[in-house]
């Protein structure tokens, strides 16, 4: 009879699968089984752990991990220099997701040394953001909540592709910061963001992923319009008075326009918010 019993037992008992992955510094991760403490070190990252339905795992952010507003309650480890080691351990995570730049050769023999979980995830592209979210949910067991935010992800850049990339194609200057002046090349998801919109980058074969730029260039580049990130209304005028200093066409037509950092910059299902902007704006401009 106990025979009998532990062999019904052993049938009913479901095997755990391991699961493993290769993250963006093509370093492989096993799981045995899903993580239940995770530590996010980037705002964007929170951001996608949440939309993955992993958000009630989250232990511990970094700072400027602002949305969604749940986010704002979590503690913090760090910020994108460095991260405050004891109060991490003290979390005791089973996953640490981080973003690779921000990540120097000593955080990663930490992470080693302390034999802690990290996963580096650097979506930099639109099309990267959907796999990350695919992933996160193979990983936290999420697959459905992971892949229903994939899709609708998917389907509103398609919808925005399909009205907007076959628009007249306008030239546009995207500003970072005005002292210097950084701009993107065409490999940042900013462009990607602008192709979405019917408009070119002019800066779009830079080397650098974030240049910095001459006025002159900026003069020669003759841009259409002029798009800057600014989070208030300093900023925007701050952009203003420069771009005002210079002979810019642009300028002078009133083809300016300013968008919130954290609606373009940050690398989750939230810069679709901005692309809708964008595309909105570049579209009055044509008309």
């Amino acid at each position: 009879m106990r025979i009998l019993l532990a062999a019904l037992l052993f049938c009913c008992v479901t095997p755990v699968v391991a699961l493993t992955v290769t993250d963006d510094a093509g370093t492989q991760i096993t799981f045995n089984a899903p993580p239940k403490r995770i530590i996010s070190l980037a705002p964007n990252l929170t951001e996608l752990i949440y939309s993955a339905g992993l958000g009630s795992r989250l232990v511990a952010v970094s700072a400027y991990s602002d949305y969604p507003a749940t986010a704002k309650q979590l503690p913090q480890v760090g910020d994108a220099f460095r991260i405050d080691w004891e109060r991490l351990v003290a979390f005791k995570p089973d996953l640490v997701l981080a973003w690779g730049s921000s990540m120097s050769a000593l955080d990663r023999a930490a992470f080693s040394k302390l034999k802690l979980n990290l996963l580096i995830l650097e979506p930099r592209r639109l099309e990267d953001i959907p796999k990350v979210l695919r992933l996160m949910g193979r990983i936290g067991n999420t697959d459905s909540t992971a892949e229903m935010a994939a899709y609708t992800f998917e389907k509103q850049r398609n919808a925005l592709r399909y009205k907007y990339a076959s628009r007249p194609l306008l030239r546009v200057y995207f500003q970072v910061a005005a002292t210097p002046l950084l701009t993107v090349n065409g490999k940042h998801i900013i462009s990607d963001v602008l192709r979405l919109c019917g408009a070119q980058n002019v800066f779009s074969n830079a080397p650098l992923l974030v240049p910095a730029i001459s006025e002159e260039a900026l003069i020669s580049a003759r841009p259409q319009v002029m798009l800057a990130m600014a989070a208030t209304q300093e900023y925007q005028e701050q952009a203003q008075g420069l771009w005002q200093s210079l002979p810019l066409d642009a300028v002078r037509q009133g083809h300016v326009g300013y968008i919130h950092p954290d609606l373009i910059s940050r690398s989750s299902p939230r810069i679709l918010q901005g692309a809708l902007e964008i595309c909105e704006l570049l579209e009055s401009l044509r008309n």
